[in-house]
C-alpha cells in the first residue's frame, strides 16, 4: 500500500500556502497519537493504539519500515508459555535480579520491572493476534556463562514479525508515511504534546495533530556525533553502523527541545567485532571473533580471546584498543579445525554455534588476493604476515612464541585462557583478520517512567509525550547485557504496546 499524505479534515481545512504557515495554524490531519519511527517498538504502538480504538500515524524517514529490528532473530521474555511447553524455567525474579545485578544497580528498576513483568505477554499477542510463530527459545552462546535461556526465536526472524505488524496496522486504519522525516514535537503553553511537524519526500512540511507523541527513532548508532558525544570511547567515525541507517539521534533531539531529560545510561551500546565490508555471514568474518590469537595493531596480546563467546564483551574491549581494532592470527591448523570440526562460537543465527565454516578457505584466499582490501593478509611465515600487517616482525614472533608454548603445556600464564582454546601455530600459511568495533544499536537514552512517559528535570512525566525502544533509557548500564539474550527486541516490542496502552487509558478518561 503506498505511502499517501493525510486528507484535511472538515475542521481543519488545509491551507492553500503550507510554506507560509505559522505555528498557530491548523494541522492536516488530526490523531489521537502520532508514532516517530516504524521499528519494532513504532508498529508495536501503533498496532496496540489501533487495537485500543485510537486514531494513529507512524512517521518513518526511511524508505521502508523496520529500523535495526529488521536485522535481529528473536527477542525475550519471562515465564513464557513458549518457555514452559519446553521445561524452560526462567523465572521473573530471576531475570529481574540479573539485570540489576548486570548493571550494578544502575538500572532503572521500575523500568525493567514493567518489562520483565509484560515480556512474557509479547509473545502472546506476538503469535496469537499477530501470527508469529516460535520455533526455538535459546540462548547465543553455549559456552558463555551465565547466560539464560530467553531468545525466543521467531520463524522468518523478526523482519517477518514486523511484515506481520505492518499488515495488522494497514489492516486496522494506520496512516503510514514513508521516507517522512519528523523535525518537532509540538507542545503548547500548559504543557501538552499537540502534534509534530515532519518533512516529505518531497521537502513540503507535513503538520500532524496529536494528543500524544510516541517516539521510537531507534538510538543513535548511525551518529558519529552522538556516538562521540555519549560514548565512553570517542570512536564515533570509526564505528562500523550494522542497524539500521535512519538511527540518527533525531527523537532524541526533539524530545530534548520541549524538556525531556537524558538518562544516566545514555551512552549503552551494543557493540561487537566486526569486518569492515562483510556481512554478519561472512565466514571470515566468523573466523575473526574466534577465541584464539588476537594481537592489537602494534602485535601485542592484550586480553583472554575467550572475551569472544560474549560478542557484547568483546565489542567493548575492541572499542578500547588503540584505533578500535585488533586481528585475529590463524594458521593452516586453525582453519582446518575450523572447515572440518566447526567454530567455537557463532553470531546468533547468521553464523551458527559449531558451524563448519566451509566458505573459509575459499573467501579467505579471495580477501587475501585482493589489493583493495586491508583487513586479510596472508604470510608464508610469521615475520612475512607480520610486514604486511605493518607490526614488527620480532614483537609478533614473540608473542606467537610464547602463545606456542602456553599452548603446548596446557596453561595460558599471562591472560588464563582455558586450555581448549588454547592451540599452538605450527603450519603456514598465516593469516591475519582485521577485527574492528561494530555497533547495532545504541541502547537507553532518554529518562522514562515506568508508564514509558519521558519525564522533566523535576522527573514528571510530560503530559502525552512518550520514549520507547531504544530511545528510552533505564534498561542497562555501562554495557548491553547480552546474558539475557533478545534484551533490545523484547524491550522494543513490550514498551511500544505499553506505551499505546497508557496513552489509551489517558485518552478515554479526558486526560490528554
Amino acid at each position: 500500500m503506498p505511502c499517501r499524505r493525510p486528507s484535511a479534515s472538515d475542521e481543519e481545512a488545509r491551507p492553500t500556502t503550507r510554506r507560509k504557515r505559522k505555528m498557530t495554524e491548523k494541522f492536516d490531519a488530526q490523531y489521537d497519537v502520532v508514532v516517530i519511527g516504524g521499528g519494532g517498538s513504532g508498529l508495536s504502538a501503533a498496532v496496540q493504539a489501533a487495537k485500543d480504538g485510537l486514531t494513529c500515524a507512524v512517521l518513518e524517514k526511511e524508505s521502508q519500515l523496520g529500523g535495526s529490528s529488521a536485522f535481529a532473530e528473536g527477542h525475550a521474555a519471562f515465564e513464557s508459555d513458549e518457555q514452559i511447553k519446553r521445561g524452560i524455567n526462567v523465572s521473573k525474579q530471576e531475570a529481574l535480579n540479573a539485570y540489576i545485578t548486570y548493571s550494578h544497580w544502575r538500572c532503572d528498576q521500575a523500568v525493567v520491572s514493567r518489562f520483565v513483568e509484560n515480556a512474557a505477554t509479547t509473545i502472546k499477542k506476538m503469535r496469537d493476534e499477530e501470527g508469529a510463530v516460535y520455533n526455538d527459545v535459546t540462548i547465543t552462546a553455549p559456552d558463555q556463562p551465565g547466560e539464560l535461556v530467553t531468545w525466543h526465536l521467531v520463524e522468518g526472524e523478526i523482519a517477518h514479525l514486523l511484515k506481520l505488524l505492518e499488515a495488522d496496522a494497514r489492516r486496522r486504519g494506520v496512516d503510514i508515511f514513508l521516507s517522512t522525516a519528523a523535525s518537532k514535537i509540538l507542545r503548547d503553553g500548559s504543557g501538552k504534546i499537540t502534534g509534530v511537524i515532519a518533512k516529505d519526500a518531497d521537502g513540503e512540511d507535513v503538520r500532524l495533530g496529536a494528543k500524544a507523541v510516541v517516539v521510537a527513532t531507534g538510538g543513535y548508532a548511525a551518529s558519529p556525533a552522538m556516538l562521540n558525544k555519549y560514548g565512553k570511547f570517542k570512536i564515533g567515525e570509526r564505528i562500523i553502523n550494522a542497524g539500521g541507517p535512519g538511527n540518527t539521534g533525531d527523537g532524541l533531539t526533539m524530545m530534548k527541545e520541549i524538556g525531556a531529560v537524558e538518562n544516566s545510561n545514555i551512552g549503552t551500546m551494543a557493540l561487537f567485532p566486526l569486518m569492515r565490508d562483510k556481512t554478519v555471514t561472512s565466514h571470515v568474518n566468523n573466523a575473526g571473533m574466534q577465541p584464539y590469537l588476537w594481537v592489537n595493531k602494534y602485535g601485542r596480546r592484550f586480553s583472554d580471546e575467550a572475551v569472544g563467546l560474549n560478542f557484547g564483551f568483546a565489542g567493548d574491549v575492541t572499542a578500547g584498543l588503540p584505533d578500535a581494532m585488533y586481528w585475529c592470527i590463524l594458521d593452516q591448523n586453525h582453519i582446518d579445525k575450523l572447515v572440518d570440526k566447526g567454530n567455537e562460537v557463532g553470531l546468533g543465527i547468521y553464523v551458527h554455534n559449531y558451524e563448519k565454516l566451509v566458505n573459509l578457505p575459499t573467501e579467505l584466499e579471495a580477501d587475501a588476493a585482493d589489493a583493495k582490501r586491508t583487513n586479510v593478509f596472508k604470510g608464508g611465515s610469521i615475520e612475512e604476515l607480520a610486514g604486511k600487517i605493518g607490526v614488527k616482525p620480532e614483537v609478533l614472533r614473540t608473542e606467537i612464541d610464547v602463545y606456542n608454548g602456553y599452548a603446548r603445556a596446557g596453561d595460558d600464564k599471562k591472560y588464563h585462557k582455558d586450555q581448549k582454546y588454547l592451540r599452538p601455530y605450527e603450519k603456514g600459511p598465516f593469516y591475519a583478520v582485521k577485527m574492528e568495533t561494530g555497533i547495532m544499536v545504541s541502547i537507553g537514552a532518554m529518562k522514562i517512567n515506568d508508564r514509558m512517559q519521558a519525564v522533566d528535570a523535576n522527573g514528571e512525566g510530560i503530559p502525552g509525550l512518550y520514549c520507547v525502544g531504544c530511545d528510552a533509557g533505564g534498561l542497562c548500564s555501562e554495557a548491553y547485557q547480552l546474558t539475557i539474550p533478545g534484551t533490545a527486541n523484547g524491550f522494543a516490542l513490550t514498551s511500544g504496546w505499553l506505551a499505546a496502552d497508557d496513552i489509551a487509558e489517558k485518552v478515554k478518561a479526558g486526560a490528554l
